[in-house]
C-alpha cells in the first residue's frame, strides 16, 4: 500500500502514527510504500483498507444483457 493512501484513509499522518503506536516522524521516513511489516500490522488493524476492489467494465454487463435477450 502507498503511504499517501494510508494517510488519507487514517485522516492524517498523526492519526496513522497513533493507530500503529509510532511517531509521525517515523511515517515521514517511509517513502512511497509502507514497509512490509507495517503493512502486515495495518492489515490486522484495518482489514477494510485492503478489501479487493473489482470493477466490471460497462461493455461486459452490456454483453451479458444482450445474450440474455
Amino acid at each position: 500500500m502507498k503511504t499517501a493512501r494510508a494517510i488519507k484513509l487514517a485522516g492524517s499522518p498523526s492519526a496513522l502514527a497513533k493507530l500503529l503506536g509510532i511517531t509521525p516522524s517515523a511515517i515521514s521516513q517511509w517513502g512511497d510504500e509502507i514497509p512490509p511489516l507495517r503493512q502486515y500490522e495495518l492489515r490486522d488493524l484495518r482489514p477494510e483498507w485492503f478489501q479487493l476492489r473489482v470493477s466490471v467494465p460497462a461493455s461486459c454487463s452490456a454483453r451479458k444483457s444482450a445474450k440474455g435477450a
